[in-house]
């Protein structure tokens, strides 16, 4: 199967996590809390073939609220078949350092 992550893609195996495949590619992704699923700093946004994926769980809609889904944890979700993800966006707050 293929994980698609930012225009490329990469082979995967059943049931491997998205940030284990990205990883183990040689691709960089922010993952702060070692993969345990408590910052969502590896959160990805899902592109295509979100049904190819393990079911959102608890954790997850926990963090990631009512992105859940559309967002998924890299360290906590499965690859069930082929999937195209990307980083999100930052989210802007609307405070920069002119706002102080």
């Amino acid at each position: 199967m293929i994980l698609q992550y930012q225009g490329r893609d990469i082979a995967a195996r059943r049931n491997d996590t998205l940030l284990d495949v990205i990883l183990g590619a040689g691709a960089e992704h922010r993952h702060v809390c070692g993969g345990h699923g408590f910052c969502t700093s590896c959160r990805v946004e899902v592109l295509q073939g979100g049904g190819n994926l393990s079911p959102v769980s608890d954790l997850e809609r926990e963090r990631l609220c009512s992105q859940a889904g559309r967002l998924r944890l890299a360290c906590q979700t499965r690859l069930l078949g082929d999937v195209e993800v990307r980083v999100p966006p930052p989210v802007f707050s609307g405070f920069g350092p002119d706002d102080l």
